[in-house]
């Protein structure tokens, strides 16, 4: 992600928290009264950026559509207030480790230089929002190999998955980046067993190499 001025750091923080305690967005009058600013278009500028950078979303000329997109406190907030509520982690100690790797269609060599930038960002940013921690974080041209640790319902399939829906969502960004039909292979491999990791991941690859 594309760093932040204070300012729009301070914005961006007021809509989170505003949006978390009411459950729906400001608007930008009262964005300009909780932060200070009484110009509305000095507001819009700031919005206009923190858009163009990647960390809200908007629908032009209609109130309260803001949305934010990426704020590792934000998401922070919104987790353990949704924990708080359901008492889902009270006395409970519990995550999962395993070993996660999917190819690329045909393993064309997607992720290099600047492309192999863009889906590290946007799997740092799935690991914020559905809480994982990655333990290896292995980005080829051709493949990527996690070792992530994760809460119980996040299934090996679920995190292939959520992967896999990071990687489309930059092809549909920059589709000449990502020419082809598919970007990725079909199938995927998963193990708890971290030795046998390297292995799956041979193998997937030959079999990603042969049936495309």
């Amino acid at each position: 992600m594309k760093l932040l001025t204070a300012k729009q750091k301070t914005v961006l923080e007021f809509i989170g928290r505003y949006s978390l305690g009411r459950g729906f967005p400001p608007t930008l009058r009262e964005i300009g009264k909780g932060i200070g600013l009484a110009n509305i278009s000095a507001v819009r500028g700031h919005l206009i950026a923190l858009e163009k950078k990647g960390y809200i979303t908007k629908e032009a000329d209609k109130a309260r559509s803001i949305r934010v997109v990426y704020s590792p406190s934000v998401f922070s907030q919104i987790k353990r207030h949704l924990h708080g509520i359901a008492c889902t982690d009270k006395g409970v100690l519990h995550k999962l480790v395993y070993g996660v790797a999917i190819a690329t269609h045909k393993r064309r060599e997607h992720f290099t230089g600047e492309r192999r930038q863009w889906i590290d960002e946007v799997l740092e940013r799935r690991a914020i929002e559905h809480g994982w921690t990655f333990l290896r974080k292995q980005i080829e041209p051709d493949h990527i190999v996690l070792v992530v640790k994760v809460w119980p319902n996040h299934s090996p399939e679920l995190v292939a998955l959520r992967v896999r829906r990071a990687g489309n969502v930059l092809r549909l960004r920059h589709p000449k980046e990502f020419p082809g039909g598919s970007l990725w292979a079909k199938g995927y491999a998963a193990t708890t067993d971290l030795g046998e990791l390297d292995d799956m991941v041979q193998r997937l690859l030959e079999e990603a190499a042969s049936k495309d």
